[in-house]
């Protein structure tokens, strides 16, 4: 979980400004979970290798489909911290970061963050192992292949 604060702390150090309630509760919650933890330097980031490589290697729209992605997956790990935390006052930090990190979302696709998901989380339950699936998708790839060029 540390690194994904850290991570976390360190992009939004990056460009824009951090809203003040919002480092305050980043710098808290790294207080409270990461101590000293070697796993941290481990020359495997979370995040920052995909950050760092959509800079230079994608185009705006895809960018932001990725930082969408990006934004919703930290939204899923700190649910999960949430759940599995028993202090109150972390909670709260917690579901503090996460109304920002919505905020954030929603920039990236206004009114169209939750559609995105339900489509990619759609594509991603595909069953590339079934051979129907593999059937059906033989079938329908002349189009599919039309429709992408």
């Amino acid at each position: 979980w540390g690194v994904c604060l850290l991570t976390l702390g360190w992009m939004a150090y990056g460009e824009a400004s951090v809203p003040e309630n919002l480092e305050k509760s980043i710098e808290e919650l790294k207080v409270h979970y990461i101590k000293d933890d070697s796993e941290l330097h481990n020359a495997h980031p979370v995040f920052l290798r995909v950050l760092k490589d959509i800079k230079v290697n994608l185009e705006e729209p895809e960018q932001n489909l990725l930082m969408s992605i990006i934004m919703d997956t930290y939204s899923r790990i700190f649910i999960r911290m949430e759940k599995d935390s028993q202090d109150e006052a972390t909670k709260e930090k917690l579901a503090h970061v996460q109304e920002h990190l919505k905020k954030l979302q929603e920039n990236y696709f206004p009114g169209k963050s939750a559609e995105l998901k339900t489509y990619a989380e759609t594509l991603w339950a595909i069953k590339e192992d079934d051979p129907v699936v593999q059937r059906k998708a033989l079938f329908e790839l002349k189009r599919v292949y039309r429709e992408a060029t």
